[in-house]
């Protein structure tokens, strides 16, 4: 019976109080609204910047066909160019406003030239 008799003469500690309401939330809810402001404002510069890249992919593509366009010109022109400057059309040509024609072999002569 000793213990319980030195049990009951040992101080029993004080109960501890009912915690306080702690006006922790309100700065959670505060801290709430500023990330999903942090959250909202790093969204919009994505968009942003993806509406940009698009811009200049549309940009690119308008380029790239206006190249192929331009290719394509440049190749029907140089089509053109070496059909103008053919020799059977120089000589229809010749004949037609100049009243050219063909020399005929025998009206050929040639020179020697010394070495």
């Amino acid at each position: 019976m000793a213990t319980w008799a030195a049990e009951a003469e040992r101080p029993q500690p004080k109960p501890r109080p009912a915690p306080r309401a702690v006006k922790r939330p309100q700065r959670r809810v505060a801290s709430g609204v500023v990330w999903i402001g942090v959250v909202a404002v790093l969204l919009a510069g994505v968009v942003a910047l993806n509406v940009a890249v698009l811009r200049l992919n549309m940009q690119l593509d308008r380029l790239a066909r206006e190249r192929a366009d331009l290719r394509a010109q440049n190749a029907a022109l140089s089509v053109q160019l070496s059909s103008q400057a053919s020799a059977p059309r120089i000589q229809r040509l010749a004949a037609k406003r100049l009243g050219y024609v063909q020399a005929t072999p025998d009206q050929t002569s040639y020179v020697t030239l010394p070495h």
